[in-house]
């Protein structure tokens, strides 16, 4: 690992990079008949704890209802961004571009399953989008496709998504790093114990579900996070 200290105006764009970045709250797979009422409760979780993404995903309700789902949660970032001076809150939508686009959100992250990236870029321009990785020659098809930044991981072991593979470890989200010029964001088993970690290797910003969905207090719990994240910004990691 090393340090580098970077010019003034360089350090700026990379604070700059990982606050817009910085931390990503993603809704789990609920389910069941308060499943609005706690999404829009992780929504909140993410409002009031300002942190800089809030990802809607569920694979488990039909398109009508997830979007549905996002209309009410664009309206809940609107009224937000709308009322606090200088500070908003990025509405990615997972998987459906089409729905992220008919909701007015900030832009949709995909996967192996879903359009392909180059599609979205060309058919929903205006959409921030992003694209989930395991390994740099991926990380590089995405960022030539057009993606704004790439999802890496799992870093760590999840029981969140059991369809995410198997760990890549610190080495491999460091590699993934260094291959592209656009923000990596580490997703998976990210804890506040780990987050120093995963910033020394390269990434820009952290996405988590379990620390907030199992936590005794999510507000609290996603509060310290921000704020463990703010101190590491002011060091640059390569």
């Amino acid at each position: 690992m090393f340090l580098f200290l970077l010019w003034e105006g360089d350090r700026e764009r990379a604070n700059e990079m990982m606050n817009r970045f910085a931390l990503h709250i993603i809704t789990p797979d609920l389910k069941g008949e308060n499943c609005f009422k706690e999404v829009m409760a992780f929504a909140e979780i993410a409002i009031k704890s300002r942190s800089s993404v809030f990802q809607f995903r569920n694979k488990t309700i039909t398109g009508k209802a997830f979007y549905y789902f996002a209309i009410e949660l664009k309206k809940l970032f609107n009224l937000f961004n709308n009322d606090v001076e200088n500070s908003s809150v990025l509405f990615i939508v997972n998987d459906r571009a089409d729905i992220a686009y008919l909701a007015g959100a900030d832009g949709v992250h995909i996967g192996d399953g879903d359009i392909p990236l180059s599609s979205v870029k060309k058919i929903f321009p205006r959409l921030i989008t992003g694209a989930s990785v395991s390994n740099p020659d991926e990380a590089i098809k995405a960022e030539k496709e057009g993606a704004d930044y790439v999802g890496a991981g799992p870093v760590f072991s999840t029981l969140t998504k059991t369809d995410a593979g198997e760990p890549i470890g610190l080495d491999m989200l460091k590699k993934i790093c260094h291959s592209v010029k656009i923000p990596v964001v580490a997703i998976g088993g990210i804890k506040t114990g780990n987050l120093a970690n995963v910033f020394r290797a390269g990434a820009k910003g952290v996405a988590i579900i379990t620390a907030i969905s199992e936590s005794k207090d999510p507000l609290s719990s996603a509060i310290e996070m921000r704020k463990i994240i703010q101190k590491l910004s002011k060091k640059c990691y390569y």
